[in-house]
């Protein structure tokens, strides 16, 4: 037997209320102000239900404003903007068949809205470059409210890193400040990070994923601005290179010649520079035009309330069951406010990783601590449970794999990433969606199972009853033993108390 004592460490995250008008520091070249005004009006203006038909030339010219269906009727709005499209081509490719003379109320208000003395090849080429952008009022006032959680500790995080405040909104270009967004490109959290990008900043796997810590990623975002910056040495470069790569800004840079922001904005025509990397910046200004005057274009406005927390660094791998055994640590919230640990520690077949910085309720922190400190040595662990993978043997079918280890077909697909369940290769190293055997805890008597040993022998052996050693290992079928697996064969004393900062709530 054991004592051990943990000391955590408790972290205070200090926010405050105020949220005072940012001067712009950012430069705003007279050759973006159209694109500036673009963005203005769909974060301001159009209504998600509606959207823009425009150019997408520097001009943005705007040609029609068309309804259609709202997010999440996503079929039936994909159809209605290919059609909307498709019906304003026309339009533009009949007038210039027809030398520009209107012959009906569509070609008449486009006609009207195309810059003087257009050509007929020019009014063909314009319908070539027409595209549909949704309105975003809703969802950017959304956004605003949202923001309230965290903006000042996002302020604080740019500017010790040096980074421009203008900043703060670019959640709002992102997510909406939304931390649970993902994109089809596979972009996570408050600030969208890819995993490539994320993982030079940011731990990000199957266990924690810190893109989505609203803490945590805005630290990376700071990081990765600052870092572009000082790689590229312009900020509207150092801001685009946020979407587009720092190579790409790179290469734009490299084939100009030149590291003029303006100049790669109307001249750079890079295979991969498209509608949203050239547009990334201006967007981004008129959204902190816009978040800096929230109160005149949202009359009323009310932010959410400021989010602060402790954190507990965990010193040990702690199994979410073995965490929720206090009744003082309630699931909902502890998840609410650990939104990075990924769904294999929620569902148990991982740990909370040691070192780990525990969120918890600023108000209820020193309990949680107290809780967390006289967890049973037993229960906690040195190592966190291993993966179990499956090779693909001749005559193995996923279905038949599946069945085996007593999991979902679609939960073994989903885990592999496999989209065909008849397309698997003999070798083939699939991850198998249930816990490994359980590692060696931090205290307390434990067995190694060897060959031809069962539960019931085990027990036997040591002296203690068959059934509570299977419901202190997490044992479900005593049959299915595995050769070399650790078994926790009796406790150990509590961990003693831990030592907390005790500071109060803001």
């Amino acid at each position: 037997m054991i004592a051990l004592r943990k000391k955590f460490l408790l972290a205070f995250l200090l926010v405050t209320t105020s949220m005072p008008v940012l001067a712009m520091s950012l430069p705003r070249p007279a050759e973006i102000e159209p694109a500036i005004a673009f963005w203005t009006r769909i974060y301001t203006d159009v209504p998600v239900e509606q959207g823009l038909i425009h150019d997408t030339n520097r001009s943005l010219r705007v040609y029609a404003q068309v309804p259609v269906a709202p997010p999440g009727e996503w079929r039936t709005r994909r159809a209605q903007i290919k059609a909307a499209l498709k019906k304003h081509r026309a339009a533009l490719n009949a007038l210039a068949d027809q030398n520009g003379r209107a012959q009906t109320s569509l070609q008449m208000q486009m006609s009207k809205r195309l810059p003087a003395d257009t050509n007929t090849n020019a009014m063909r080429e314009i319908a070539k470059r027409l595209r549909f952008q949704g309105g975003l009022r809703e969802r950017f006032r959304e956004g605003l409210v949202r923001s309230g959680r965290w903006r000042a500790h996002v302020r604080e995080v740019l500017s010790a890193h040096g980074v421009p405040a203008e900043l703060v909104a670019l959640p709002h270009v992102e997510s909406s400040f939304d931390p649970r967004a993902r994109s089809h490109a596979g972009a996570a959290g408050l600030w969208q990070f890819t995993v490539g990008t994320g993982r030079r900043f940011m731990r990000i796997d199957p266990v924690v994923d810190e893109r989505l810590d609203p803490w945590q990623s805005t630290q990376a975002a700071a990081e990765l601005l600052a870092y572009n910056y000082a790689q590229i040495g312009r900020w509207p470069l150092a801001i685009t290179a946020y979407n587009h790569g720092l190579n790409g800004m790179r290469r734009a840079v490299s084939q100009l010649g030149s590291d003029d922001y303006v100049q790669i904005y109307q001249a750079y025509e890079g295979r991969r520079f498209g509608f949203a990397s050239r547009n990334f910046y201006p967007a981004l200004i008129a959204a902190a035009a816009v978040d800096a005057k929230a109160d005149e274009h949202f009359p009323g406005i009310v932010f959410d309330k400021p989010r602060s927390a402790r954190t507990i660094a965990l010193p040990h791998f702690t199994p979410l069951e073995t965490l929720l055994s206090s009744p003082v640590i309630d699931r909902g919230r502890l998840e609410k406010l650990n939104p990075a640990l990924g769904p294999a520690v929620w569902d148990g077949r991982k740990f909370i990783p040691r070192g780990y910085p525990l969120r918890v309720p600023n108000a209820l922190a020193q309990d949680w601590a107290d809780a967390i400190a006289q967890l049973p040595g037993a229960q906690l662990y040195q190592g966190q449970r291993p993966d179990i993978r499956h090779a693909v043997a001749t005559g193995d079918t996923l279905s038949e794999i599946a069945a085996r280890y007593g999991v979902g077909l679609r939960t073994l697909m989903a885990s592999n990433n496999i989209t065909d369940a008849h397309q698997i290769r003999v070798g083939e190293m699939l991850d198998l969606p249930v816990a490994g055997a359980m590692p060696a805890s931090v205290g307390g008597r434990q067995y190694e199972v060897r060959p031809g040993d069962t539960l019931g022998a085990i027990a036997v052996r040591h002296g203690v009853d068959q059934g509570e050693l299977a419901e202190l290992n997490e044992i479900t079928n005593p049959n299915r033993l595995q050769v070399g697996q650790r078994l926790v064969i009796a406790t150990a004393p509590a961990v003693a108390s831990a030592e907390g900062d005790g500071e109060s709530d803001p």
